[in-house]
């Protein structure tokens, strides 16, 4: 006798999943199975993948899904495991796995990554297999363009997932010979800033600046301020006394927040830096405005 509950609180556990060998495994046969389906209570979603109306079904579903079709040894990868580690600069809801070469079925609807080398190691993410942050950075190499591959990297750094040397270490282990996006991660890992909380709009803005006919910038220069505080200004030419800051979303977001940063600005200016701000949303739709206005304020 099956026991439905179980299989309905299993499937609550795995973003409204279930698939056969677990159903069978509570007790379910072949023929409970059909009749569920053909009563609509559960959905097939790929074979032998079924889904109930327990949870939300929601893109994390569909990736779980893509996954448990893909056979034993499938992950989550490319812009799916960006998604996944809450990358910046990807946000396509594609799904994307990467399994080994074999006469699985392809999951319908689903981008598959087929590899006649060692799979690289796996990581868990929202209870769904998929590449390590350290992976995923190589397979976005290998389709993304430099500066958005840099967002994903700094992001990365930012949020904790890793770290340069673990980036590396990975390279050393996995990025052998043939291996696309190699020389493209190794070009982003020597050019980004090492600034853990550069947000995803200060990236974009010193990639701007890298292009602009200026001299570069001093990252998080240390100034000091008075009364013993310090201040640590996104991009600084301190032979210029000058400052270009960028405010993301999240900047201002309670009124201590904004007097904090209007006093921080006021004592800058007493000190006699000039400054120059811009809105992320700018940086993003307006990069050739935004680069002008900074090359004539470093310049002029």
């Amino acid at each position: 006798m099956w026991d439905e509950e179980k299989v309905r609180a299993l499937a609550r556990e795995n973003h409204g999943l279930v698939d056969r060998a677990g159903a069978i495994a509570l007790g379910a046969s072949d023929d409970v199975i059909r009749h569920q389906v053909e009563i609509h209570r559960w959905e097939t979603v790929h074979g032998g993948i079924y889904y109930l109306n327990v949870t939300p079904r929601t893109w994390h579903t569909d990736m779980l899904a893509a996954v448990l079709a893909g056979g034993p040894e499938a992950r989550a990868s490319h812009r799916s495991a960006s998604r996944l580690w809450g990358l910046d600069g990807v946000r396509a809801r594609m799904i994307e796995i990467t399994v080994p070469y074999s006469k699985l079925p392809i999951p319908e609807g689903v981008i598959v990554h087929r590899t006649r080398r060692d799979l690289p190691r796996t990581a868990h993410h929202s209870a769904i297999r998929s590449t390590t942050v350290e992976r995923t950075l190589l397979d976005l190499a290998g389709i993304l363009p430099g500066k958005v591959l840099e967002k994903a990297y700094m992001s990365a750094l930012r949020l904790g997932h890793t770290q340069t040397d673990d980036v590396l270490k990975m390279m050393r282990q996995e990025a052998g010979r043939g291996v696309r996006g190699t020389r493209r991660l190794r070009r982003v890992i020597a050019t980004a800033t090492e600034s853990l909380t550069a947000s995803g709009a200060e990236v974009e803005m010193a990639q701007l600046i890298r292009d602009c006919p200026i001299p570069q910038p001093v990252p998080q220069l240390r100034v000091s301020l008075p009364e013993g505080r310090h201040a640590y200004p996104d991009f600084a030419w301190p032979t210029r006394k000058k400052i270009v800051e960028v405010d993301g979303f999240e900047a201002h977001s309670t009124p201590e927040q904004l007097r904090d940063d209007l006093a921080r600005q006021n004592s800058l200016m007493n000190l006699g830096w000039e400054m120059r701000r811009f809105t992320g949303v700018r940086v993003s739709r307006e990069p050739e405005i935004v680069m002008d206005e900074i090359t004539r304020f470093i310049n002029q």
